[in-house]
């Protein structure tokens, strides 16, 4: 498990060229529009991650963003995964 980790976080480092949240934000179908306040410098959808589970429902679009909320440095998940979705 910790080599999956590992290797998810370094794909994410080199892929954002080492973006550093200072927050980090889930965000489901009601907190979807959120996502329009980001400043987005990178947006990675789930399924280019390795070892990432892919949110399989509806209104979930599935990817990290990685920007900025005024001056503040984010990372938000857009669409998050559930149990009932066959993760543990």
């Amino acid at each position: 498990m910790w080599d999956n980790v590992q290797e998810t976080v370094q794909f994410l480092k080199n892929k954002t060229n080492e973006f550093t949240p200072e927050f980090g934000v889930i965000l489901g179908s009601g907190l979807g529009g959120f996502a329009d306040d980001v400043k987005v410098e990178y947006a990675i959808s789930y399924n280019e991650i390795p070892n990432f589970p892919i949110s399989t429902v509806q209104g979930h679009k599935g990817a990290l963003l990685f920007g900025a909320i005024g001056n503040k440095k984010v990372v938000a998940m857009q669409g998050r995964f559930h149990y009932y979705e066959g993760y543990n």
